[in-house]
C-alpha cells in the first residue's frame, strides 16, 4: 500500500500554503513534482511564485491517486527548504522550482473543508440558490461558497439564510451564514452586482458526500488534460 500512496515525479499536486479554518479559506497552489531524492522533493514553481521569505514555512502537499473508478486524496507535511531559480530540468532547460523537505509520511488526506473549485462555464450539474435567487458561483467547497448576484437582493453580513443546492440532479437545503459582502473592485464594472462569501451550515452526510464527489470531479478535469 505504501507504494500506491507515495508521490512520484511527474505527478500533479496541490500545495496548501495557508489555511483559515474559521472562515474556510485557504491558499492552495497547483504544481508538478520534478524529482524526489529521499526526503527532498523538487516541485515546479507556482503562479504567483512562492516568495523566498516563505523559506522555512510548514506546508502540506496533496495529490490524487486513482484505481478504477475510485479516486482518493493523499498528502504529507513538509517544509519549504529553498527557492531555486535555475533547477536543471534537462541539460538545456533551467526552470524555477521549490525544494520541499518532507517531514511526515503519506496518508489519506482531507482537503474538502477548504479546497475550493470553480465550476466550469456552462456546467448545469451544480447550482446554488439563496432564497429564490439563483446566484453565479465563483467557487465552492464543502465549507462554503463565493458568488455574485444582483445587488438589489442585498445580503447582510452575518445573516443566516436558507439555501438550495443542486448537485447532479439531487436537491439539498443547507442553511448558509454570510461571512462577507463586497462590491466590484472597479467603479463602473458590473455595478448591478454584489459579491458574497458564505459558509454552509447543518450539511448532512448525503449532501456532503454529493458535493465532495462533484468537487473532486471538477478538480480532476484539468488534470486529465495535462
Amino acid at each position: 500500500m505504501e507504494n500506491a500512496i507515495n508521490a512520484k515525479p511527474g505527478l500533479n499536486v496541490n500545495i496548501v500554503l495557508t489555511v483559515d479554518n474559521e472562515r474556510e479559506i485557504s491558499d492552495v497552489k497547483s504544481a508538478i513534482i520534478y524529482d524526489i531524492v529521499g526526503a527532498d522533493i523538487i516541485l515546479s514553481q507556482v503562479n504567483p511564485p512562492v516568495r523566498r521569505e516563505l523559506k522555512g514555512k510548514d506546508i502540506t502537499v496533496t495529490y490524487l491517486i486513482g484505481s478504477g473508478n475510485t479516486v482518493k486524496r493523499f498528502g504529507f507535511n513538509g517544509k519549504i527548504a529553498d527557492i531555486i531559480t535555475d533547477y536543471s530540468l534537462s541539460s538545456s532547460n533551467l526552470v524555477p522550482a521549490i525544494l520541499i523537505k518532507k517531514t511526515s509520511g503519506s496518508k489519506q488526506y482531507d482537503l474538502r473543508m477548504h479546497y475550493r473549485v470553480k465550476p466550469r462555464l456552462g456546467d448545469h450539474s451544480i447550482a446554488l440558490y439563496v432564497g429564490t435567487e439563483k446566484v453565479n458561483l465563483i467557487d465552492i467547497s464543502i465549507g462554503g461558497a463565493r458568488f455574485c448576484h444582483k445587488k438589489d437582493h442585498h445580503i447582510e453580513p452575518g445573516k443566516i439564510m436558507k439555501a438550495t443546492l443542486h448537485v447532479d440532479g439531487i436537491t439539498f437545503y443547507p442553511d448558509i451564514r454570510t461571512l462577507s459582502v463586497w462590491l466590484p473592485p472597479e467603479t463602473g464594472k458590473l455595478p448591478e452586482l454584489e459579491y458574497a462569501m458564505v459558509q454552509f451550515l447543518n450539511m448532512d452526510n448525503k449532501c456532503s458526500h454529493a458535493l465532495n464527489g462533484k468537487i473532486m470531479e471538477i478538480q480532476r478535469t484539468p488534470l486529465s488534460k495535462t
